[in-house]
């Protein structure tokens, strides 16, 4: 899993029917100082995940599937969970309730 923050909405009027229940958000993966790291990251959402939130992404293709319940689905990347809190060598680093550590 990895950490990103989610950067855009994905509207696509035309999908294969697999999507139709989850909304795709373009996610750009993050290091722990929170800065960009490497390429953005289209993202099938689970949770309800909003543009700018900090979320949990998981990029392995065989777990999406396992979630959507349907093996052959083109998916490989998916938002499982949303950071509250994030704490480095006892430091917060990132804390939602606060726009300090943004």
């Amino acid at each position: 899993m990895q950490i990103g923050r989610v950067v855009k909405k994905v509207v696509s009027t035309v999908k294969n029917c697999v999507f139709d229940a989850h909304p795709l958000l373009l996610v750009q993966p993050v290091d722990m100082a929170l800065n960009p790291q490497g390429s953005e990251v289209l993202c099938i959402d689970f949770i309800g995940s909003d543009i700018d939130e900090l979320v949990m992404i998981m990029k392995e293709g065989s777990s999406v599937q396992q979630m959507l319940g349907i093996k052959e689905a083109a998916a490989d990347a998916a938002i499982v969970g949303i950071v509250d809190t994030m704490h480095l060598h006892d430091e917060c680093i990132f804390d939602k309730s606060t726009e300090a550590t943004r």
